[in-house]
């Protein structure tokens, strides 16, 4: 497992409460998902705790950003792990819908996010065809 610690905190000795777990669950999976550590951005999206924070009706505001991270974190490990690939892609396509119905809502700030999971999709299937050529 990979802890988040330093100076200022350390997750070992934390004590949250439900609504700042939900926001150092989102931050964690934010910095897995940019600094590659995928796996572990992948467990925390599959983890079910935290999803009716991010399901209330309007959400937190930095829901949509948490779920593209997510998303990204499930493609890349869809790739990599060919055991697990459809229980990721399940969740990918999952969170990916969540997106696409926010924009088909008006939504305009996830265009860019709908956009990238759509080209990370589309490589995956493609890599996927290569291979049972």
């Amino acid at each position: 497992t990979v802890e988040l610690g330093g100076k200022a905190m350390d997750e070992k000795e934390m004590v949250f409460a439900p609504a700042s777990r939900v926001t150092f669950t989102l931050v964690k999976t934010i910095v897995s998902s940019l600094f590659g550590r995928y796996e572990l951005g992948a467990h925390l999206a599959i983890e079910k705790g935290d999803q009716q924070y991010l399901k209330m009706k309007g959400g937190v505001m930095w829901a949509q950003i948490f779920w593209f991270h997510r998303c990204l974190c499930v493609f890349a490990m869809a790739r990599t792990n060919k055991t697990k690939e459809r229980k990721y892609m399940a969740q990918a396509k999952r969170t990916h819908k969540e997106l696409t119905n926010l924009l088909k809502n008006k939504n305009p700030n996830v265009l860019h996010y709908v956009i990238l999971l759509k080209a990370e999709q589309a490589a995956l299937k493609r890599k996927r065809d290569q291979e049972n050529v």
